[in-house]
């Protein structure tokens, strides 16, 4: 399905980026994978194949680093970007260092991986970019996690928008509608049953379809947890 296509796979040593990696790798991508932690991503990029690259994606200048160093490999066609971090809490009991680090991670780093990626994609009129949003985002409110949902919403406006203005590349917003089943999240709820939590392979398998999928500009896809 995506033979010998350039795949991009940030915070490739995350959870959902385990689960994101291989499928790319079932589908025939050539895979690139980028994390702050050569260390997190080693491991993964033996199993598969691929080439690692480090960087901090809050800094735009280790974006466009990152962005030269898999063109001069291979033409990048797709971008599948998992970095982000969450919080929850009392907006009342939030302080500005939290709205920094939710902004950071979820907002910049992918504002950076943009202006650093596109240009090579519209060039070439072809390409794919898939982010993870959030249930929140989807909604339009998040109650117990305000300065998150705030993150994740701005990320979705902006790929809504970029679909009317970056020609030839499709845009792909993911929105887990519930928690992932991550050992992270595990670890951190362990009464709570992750039988009705979403599969992080679920989402990888959605991510390449809609990579191999013809026409259209903007793909948004919730994906709810079993009932």
């Amino acid at each position: 399905m995506l033979q010998g296509k350039a795949f991009l796979v940030t915070g490739a040593g995350g959870a959902l980026a385990r689960a994101v990696i291989p499928a790319l790798h079932r589908a025939g991508a050539r895979l690139f994978l980028s994390d702050p932690r050569e260390e997190r991503m080693a491991e993964r990029a033996r199993a598969y194949g691929a080439k690692t690259f480090v960087a901090d994606l809050t800094r735009l200048e280790e974006a466009e680093a990152l962005a030269r160093f898999v063109e001069r490999e291979a033409p990048l066609f797709g971008v599948v970007h998992t970095v982000g971090g969450f919080a929850a809490g009392r907006f009342l009991d939030s302080d500005p260092g939290l709205y920094d680090w939710l902004l950071d991670l979820n907002l910049r780093t992918t504002f950076n991986l943009l202006k650093a990626t596109l240009p090579y994609l519209e060039a070439r009129g072809e390409g794919f970019f898939a982010a993870i949003a959030a249930g929140p985002a989807w909604t339009g409110a998040g109650p117990g996690k305000a300065l998150y949902t705030m993150a994740k919403t701005a990320l979705a406006s902006l790929i809504r928008s970029l679909q009317g203005e970056v020609q030839g590349v499709r845009f792909l917003l993911v929105y887990p509608m519930g928690t992932l089943d991550t050992e992270a999240n595990r670890k951190a709820m362990p009464e709570a049953d992750p039988s009705r939590w979403i599969a992080p392979e679920l989402v990888a398998e959605m991510v390449v379809q809609a990579a191999g999928a013809r026409g259209g500009r903007l793909l948004e896809l919730p994906i709810y947890p079993p009932t």
